[in-house]
């Protein structure tokens, strides 16, 4: 089984020094154990690269039948009980354990506590009791170890763990699809079955998610290599966490950057959302504190909380999004949560600003202009929006005519247009009592889409023709251009009808119909119930 040449290519980057130690020889242990600091690989990695190449080449083929004959390697299929140690936990030996889920140790055996468990003494010279289940690894050739000890053996491990010739060991390993136990493992790489080297071996296999995987664990565990296609994979996706990682710890630099500066120095929230990685994880904490999230959001936003040391929860995200400056101290959470849109792209502002310049009517052609008309747009005080108004008469009959005016935006848009998609999208204005949201750009939706005083005005209006019992005789809906006389709050209304001015008659028909109007409504109500 060859290497596939991804895994080559992640095998030249094996160290030299890893390379060249692996391949000429098994090195003396006094050399192995190099003063702190120095790698036992140092002087073969400071050979001159032609004379280093020249005697590799030479002495590829005969380490590889010098090795096999030495080790005597079987198949993954010609696995026996010959290959397999069983250790017993006993008295004085050094061995390790999981602590935790996260975290393994190496101890000293105490004494036995119980049938089955026993007592250690960990390498931060802590006492506890461990099952069977948590040992991982017996070390071999270490009765009687002093716990005092395992510091030092911790050290001169170091020197050892090269996680480089895992990658050379699988190529190697891999063309004959052979396993190997631990202690093999050790003497092909370090040249040696001893204590150090076989706990080097196990450290760097057992931690190993790439290159070889155990198939037996009875004992003294073996391990075989991986399919090339299967590390290709893993190769690929150890990659990928290795760059999202790198991207996450960027991503919570920048955060507590920003959590760091004082309130009127925080970046401004646009800045958060013009390179799309840093965008991503800003909305993933924007999604989380609001509850609105997805799967994908909720993984990738926990683990930024946890990075940044807070809990993973909502009012956690939605503070620290606070603290960076993306939301303002006073945050109405609704419009994240129902996703109201607060903002426009600069193409549909500038598509809005080109319409007050040039806004041609679409329905001009039957547009019916009504300039004799009183138009009274009444409202609250706070509207920002005048979009409806009312106009009446007296006809020559002595019935009520009644105009209700609505703003025509549509006459400025045309189907499917970039103004009108965004409309769609947002489907109404929103109105709150701190901020209004309008569909449509604020200068457009204020000015050519409003109703404004003493100015033609498109607009569709709705005339209908009341019975003097208050009924509907007749009504029509038609395309127009009125000019509104007044903008009134309710308030102003009222008192200008109490003024009984002459030339506010069209006024008081208004209030005449929504009375005889009213007073039908309550005659059909009292016939329902009837």
């Amino acid at each position: 089984m060859r290497p596939s040449p991804m895994a080559a290519r992640a095998a030249s980057g094996c160290s030299s020094a890893a390379l060249a130690f692996f391949r000429l020889r098994p090195l003396a242990r006094a050399a192995r154990l190099a003063p702190a600091g120095r790698s036992a690989f140092g002087a073969t990695a400071a050979c001159r690269g032609r004379l280093v190449d020249s005697v590799l080449q030479e002495l590829r083929s005969r380490r590889r039948v010098r090795v096999s004959a030495r080790i005597g390697l079987q198949g993954t299929k010609e696995l026996s009980d010959s290959k397999i140690e069983k250790r017993t936990i006993q008295k004085g030996l050094l061995l390790e354990f999981h602590k935790d889920s996260e975290r393994s140790l190496l101890a000293v055996v105490e004494r036995p506590d119980g049938k089955k468990n026993w007592v250690v003494t960990d390498q931060n010279g802590i006492l506890s009791s461990i099952k069977p289940q948590q040992v991982t690894y017996v070390v071999p050739g270490t009765m009687d170890f002093d716990c005092s000890r395992i510091a030092e053996f911790l050290e001169k491990a170091q020197d050892l763990l090269d996680p480089t010739i895992l990658e050379c060991a699988w190529m190697e390993l891999s063309e004959k699809d052979k396993s190997v136990t631990v202690e093999e493992f050790a003497d092909i790489v370090y040249g040696s079955k001893e204590s150090l080297e076989s706990y080097c071996a196990h450290f760097l296999l057992s931690r190993d998610i790439v290159y070889f995987v155990k198939v037996e664990s009875r004992g003294s565990s073996i391990y075989q290599p991986r399919p090339s296609a299967q590390v290709d994979e893993l190769l690929r996706r150890k990659l990928a966490k290795e760059a999202a990682d790198k991207e996450l710890e960027e991503f919570v630099h920048l955060l507590k950057s920003a959590k760091a500066l004082p309130l009127g120095s925080k970046p401004p929230k646009n800045s958060w959302l013009m390179e799309e990685k840093v965008k991503q994880k800003i909305e993933s904490l924007q999604a989380y504190a609001v509850d609105a999230c997805n799967d994908e959001q909720r993984r990738m936003a926990g683990n930024i909380l946890k990075a940044m040391g807070f809990a993973r929860t909502s009012s956690a995200a939605l503070k620290l999004l606070i603290n960076v400056g993306y939301f303002p101290v006073h945050v109405n959470l609704d419009l994240f949560r129902y996703d109201v849109q607060t903002t426009y792209t600069e193409k549909v502002l500038s598509v809005a600003e080109e319409l007050l310049v040039d806004c041609p009517d679409l329905d001009k052609h039957v547009r019916k202009d009504l300039p004799n008309l009183r138009v009274y747009a009444i409202d609250v005080d706070e509207a920002d929006e005048l979009d409806d108004a009312l106009s009446a008469t007296r006809l020559p009959d002595g019935r009520i005519k009644v105009w209700i005016h609505v703003a025509d935006p549509t006459c400025f848009l045309q189907p499917r247009s970039i103004l009108d998609r965004e409309a769609m999208h947002r489907g109404t204005s929103i109105f709150l009592p701190t901020a209004t949201f309008p569909m449509f750009p604020e200068r457009l939706a204020m000015n050519a889409m409003s109703l404004q005083q003493g100015t033609d005005c498109r607009s569709v209006s709705v005339s209908v023709i009341l019975h003097p019992d208050g009924s509907i005789a007749e009504y029509s809906i038609e395309n127009s251009v009125i000019k509104p006389t007044y903008m009134l709050t309710y308030e102003g209304a009222t008192e200008l009808l109490y003024m009984n001015l002459e030339e506010e008659e069209d006024l008081r028909i208004l209030q005449e119909a929504a009375s005889i109007r009213a007073q039908w409504r309550r005659s059909q109500v009292q016939s329902t119930l009837l």
